[in-house]
């Protein structure tokens, strides 16, 4: 654990909030530790029973379609799912879930061992009926495209962009809510099974858009990705009222699925510009350059 830096705008809003929330509580007595890979504004703190995670919302995510508000009226409604950690409470631009102790599995492990379990729950998850969050991929675009470096634009970016604007909308999987952000780092493996965490992009949205963004965040072959859809598809088979007609063969699931790929990969690439452009970490341009490959923006 590092030193709390009271200079630290989150440390400091952090203390303010534990402050107001536990009064009779001295700020020297909690535990706090910064969580790796949350920008800045994700911590696990403690004090005597309290074990709990802090997540701070500011205005920069909101390009981002990441809302305090949004996520914490999420996981109220998926208390009960076994999906998902549990909320504690809130305060002004903090919430606060009970941490959830688990296991983060390398890839290899997730994707092979744990690849029925995992498919099941997100199973599980797209039969929720829809949150109250549609995601509108469209209005996302023209968010992303206000946000990214203007100096990286060219006249065929912008060709790509009103391509992708003018595609109509079309429903062809289910409306469903989605996580939006599987990938190892959110996934644990608990004492009660699979559950995920760090719902802040989740949403309603098509499950051909979920499950196409699953594929490609964590890049499954073609052989997980079947071997996937086939535990996907006999969780359905199982538990799906034989009158509802949401059931597809693998074959056709997955074509539906790939229909969505270039938007997908897109939206990816948009992603990473503006995560740049906000952070100037070069990571995120390493991540996009295969992408602008994919869509000839690179010359």
């Amino acid at each position: 654990m590092g030193a709390i830096r009271l200079s630290d705008p989150h440390y400091s809003s952090l203390l303010n909030a534990l402050q107001a929330l536990f009064p009779a509580t001295a700020l020297s007595k909690w535990n706090i530790i910064a969580l790796e890979g949350s920008g800045g504004g994700a911590f696990r703190v403690q004090c005597a029973d309290i074990d709990w995670v802090a997540r701070y919302y500011g205005d920069e995510k909101k390009a981002l379609y990441v809302h305090g508000r949004k996520e914490y009226a999420i996981l109220k409604q998926l208390s009960g799912s076994n999906l998902s950690p549990k909320v504690a409470t809130r305060y002004k631009e903090w919430f606060f879930l009970y941490w959830l102790q688990g296991e983060h599995l390398t890839h290899q492990s997730l994707f092979s061992t744990y690849l029925k379990p995992l498919a099941e729950k997100i199973a599980i998850l797209h039969q929720y009926t829809p949150l109250g969050f549609p995601l509108n991929l469209n209005h996302e675009l023209l968010i992303y495209w206000q946000c990214i470096d203007r100096k990286r634009l060219s006249a065929k970016w912008l060709r790509l962009q009103q391509h992708f604007l003018r595609q109509p909308r079309c429903n062809l999987i289910k409306y469903a809510p989605a996580h939006m952000d599987l990938h190892v780092e959110n996934i644990l493996l608990s004492d009660s099974g699979i559950k995920f965490i760090d719902w802040e992009y989740a949403a309603d949205i098509d499950t051909a858009d979920s499950l196409m963004t699953f594929f490609a965040t964590n890049q499954l072959n073609e052989a997980q990705q079947n071997m996937f859809l086939d535990y996907y598809c006999s969780y359905h088979s199982h538990y799906t009222q034989p009158k509802e007609t949401d059931i597809y063969s693998v074959k056709e699931l997955r074509e539906r699925i790939f229909s969505r790929e270039p938007f997908i990969f897109y939206m990816m690439l948009m992603w990473y510009e503006v995560r740049w452009q906000q952070t100037k970490d070069g990571s995120f341009l390493v991540m996009s350059e295969p992408l602008r490959h994919y869509f000839s923006l690179t010359n």
